[in-house]
């Protein structure tokens, strides 16, 4: 079977003194893990929750920046066959409540900046089904509850097992073991479940991809409650390589992570890469251990996709395209990645992609179509929304939502979105859940949201409001109002005011499509 506990344990016996992954700091520390350190941290940590009941199929929450423990209870709960439910680091509380609440999760682990607010949604109620809260560290940083167990990880680590967990009702490669939130048109986030298996052969592929080896050293930017911050350092620990987990996509400590650690394969998304390059000490960075560099998310041009090359010294680049949902979709390889610039590539090994029109008939190349895709990278669905998983697997194919052409030989191009998502930095934003937020605000009459172009982010948001007659708004009260109610990222960075919005005469729909023409047009 193949099951992602196999990965650690594995490695731990054959390469166990070599590095799995190091924890960069903000001051710029750094904590090297062996894989023996890292699968006796996983069994321990297995342990521990075996004792706090979670067995296969639970749901454990983890709401802490990049650590040491956060690999730990991936591996963990592969293991015991559980399912890791990563909760984003800038949701505000009320995010958080309905991240873990919806999840069913009976046990939360949480950084020591954030038992704060999991303590008072235990205290109000609003967390059902928690019954034990860990906090990481020797000392939790809440008081205690009389509802719930809040207790310090460290110390239970400390007196647990080091020896292989014994489950009573052993994984199965097939099950779930991760819930990763994505954003949808519905106004709250869906949970996507990713079975073991469908992980061990995204890691194969991407692995396969980037031809790494156990000698080969990577750069993760990502949060390790994201996809990228799990898939992006399970394709190195697939080969026995090495990985540097950032704390957070800081391009100046990216940089000095390169050098310090002898990275050979560097993937950021193109804002990163920009803010890097705009470094006035860029040149004084020693980067030449780089052999690889990967890019994806957001459409980079062929000048882009060159300047990073020239300027990082290293003639190989490869452009990923890929979802939550979907998993690796297409690459565009290294020696592609000039002549076809601007295109996603070919579709992966193994995955069958097509284009088609609303009628799921394929359309010819060179038309406008969505991306669907049948693989066994695909989720196994959605956490407890059965008809949004029949309606994304519909036709036997799970639509992705992007809208590309094909062109003469066989290359994706993504021309837009049939979906309303809104892509910023590489994170996901519905509008949905934006209005929702502004139409509570008592001087907003109605609102509609949009994504315009962002030179930096890719994207941003733009709030169209309609304030309500005799109220005066500005666009920092509209902006405040959103930031100080969800995650920054989230919030508008452009307002406009009408004194109505479009609609269609029969059903009253906002009219998005004029908004778009009046708004984006020489944006």
């Amino acid at each position: 079977m193949l099951l992602l506990g196999e990965i650690v344990r594995h490695h731990a016996r054959y390469r166990g003194d070599q590095p799995a992954y190091v924890i960069d700091h903000a001051d710029g520390r750094a904590d090297r893990v062996t894989y023996a350190e890292m699968d006796r941290g996983t069994n321990r940590l297995a342990h521990v929750l075996m004792g706090a009941g979670i067995g296969r199929g639970d749901r454990v929450a983890i709401l802490a920046h990049n650590c040491v423990e956060y690999p730990w209870l991936y591996f963990a709960c592969c293991k015991l066959g559980a399912i890791v439910v990563p909760v984003n680091t800038r949701y505000q509380r009320g995010e958080i409540r309905h991240a873990i609440d919806f999840a069913e999760a009976t046990v939360v682990i949480v950084g020591s900046e954030f038992a704060r607010d999991v303590e008072a949604l235990v205290e109000d109620g609003e967390l059902r089904g928690v019954d034990r809260v860990l906090v990481l560290g020797a000392t939790p940083a809440a008081k205690p509850s009389r509802a719930v167990s809040i207790e310090a990880l460290d110390p239970l680590l400390a007196v647990a097992s080091d020896e292989e967990p014994e489950p009573d009702d052993p994984p199965k490669e097939y099950d779930a073991h991760v819930m990763l939130y994505t954003s949808g048109t519905t106004g709250s986030p869906k949970g996507a479940l990713v079975s073991q298996r469908t992980y061990i052969l995204q890691a194969g592929t991407v692995h396969a991809l980037g031809g790494l080896t156990e000698r080969d050293v990577g750069l993760s930017m990502f949060p390790m409650f994201h996809m990228g911050g799990w898939a992006t350092p399970l394709g190195y620990w697939v080969s026995g390589g090495t990985v540097v987990i950032m704390r957070k996509a800081d391009p100046a400590a990216m940089l000095r992570a390169v050098a310090r650690d002898g990275v050979t394969y560097l993937y950021a998304v193109p804002t990163v890469y920009e803010s890097m390059l705009a470094l006035p000490d860029f040149d004084d960075h020693d980067l030449t251990t780089l052999r690889l560099l990967g890019g994806g998310t957001a459409y980079m041009p062929r000048e882009q996709i060159e300047r990073i090359m020239s300027a990082f010294q290293v003639d190989q680049m490869l452009i990923l395209y890929g979802q939550t949902e979907a998993g690796p979709v297409t690459c565009l390889r290294a020696h592609d990645v000039t002549t076809k610039a601007g295109s996603v590539g070919k579709p992966v090994n193994h995955a069958h992609v097509r284009i088609v029109d609303q009628d799921g008939n394929d359309v010819p190349r060179g038309t406008p179509g969505e991306i669907v895709v049948s693989s066994e990278y695909t989720m196994l669905g959605y956490w407890k929304m059965p008809e949004e998983t029949a309606e994304a697997f519909a036709g036997g194919h799970l639509h992705t939502g992007d809208q590309a052409v094909e062109d003469e030989d066989g290359f994706l191009f993504i021309v837009g979105r049939i979906k309303e998502m809104i892509k910023s930095g590489g994170e996901s934003i519905f509008p949905a859940e934006i209005e929702k937020l502004l139409a509570g605000h008592p001087d907003v009459a109605e609102c509609s949201v949009l994504g315009v172009p962002d030179a930096h982010w890719g994207e941003s948001v733009l709030a169209v409001v309609v304030p309500r007659t005799g109220a005066t708004l500005d666009e920092e009260t509209v902006i405040g109002w959103v930031k100080d109610r969800v995650a920054s990222y989230k919030k508008p960075r452009h307002v406009r005011f009408l004194d109505d919005l479009p609609r269609t005469a029969s059903t009253r729909q906002v009219q998005k499509t004029v908004l778009r023409e009046r708004f984006l047009a020489g944006w």
